[in-house]
């Protein structure tokens, strides 16, 4: 049922959606280009992954990762290696504001751009959240 039949919101996703691809572009939730998608992790890492990941990245080890680069938060880190995660490349868009875990996720809606039917996604916050959080 529609959002408006029942009342209440849809369900947040626990996982990045798999219709997701490279190059889609992503817009907020009032419509406006936020940027595209550069890389996309579907999720599902081990506990055992995780946890050898951020002991590496203790150690010293883990300098030369994206998140380390991007200064992602260790908590940050290990729920985007379980529910997966797009990276956006977008103007504005720095370090982990880059970042877009499913929760952020509104769908795939499929719109109108330049008289051709694309799919994008469409963000749950708007540009101005993404810059501000």
């Amino acid at each position: 049922m529609a959002e408006e039949q029942t009342g209440q919101e849809p369900p947040v996703p626990d996982r990045i959606p798999q219709r997701i691809y490279e190059g889609m572009p992503v817009y907020d939730s009032q419509g406006e280009i936020v940027g595209t998608v550069k890389v996309m992790y579907y999720g599902g890492a081990s506990e055992e992954a995780i946890q050898k990941m951020l002991e590496t990245e203790e150690a010293g080890a883990g300098d030369s990762s994206a998140f380390d680069a991007d200064n992602v938060p260790k908590e940050m880190r290990a729920r985007f290696m379980r529910q997966g995660y797009i990276l956006v490349d977008g103007p504005d868009l720095t370090g982990a504001k880059r970042y877009i875990g499913p929760e952020q996720i509104e769908g795939i809606v499929t719109q109108d751009i330049e008289g051709r039917m694309t799919d994008t996604v469409r963000l749950r916050a708007t540009r101005a959240e993404l810059l501000n959080a």
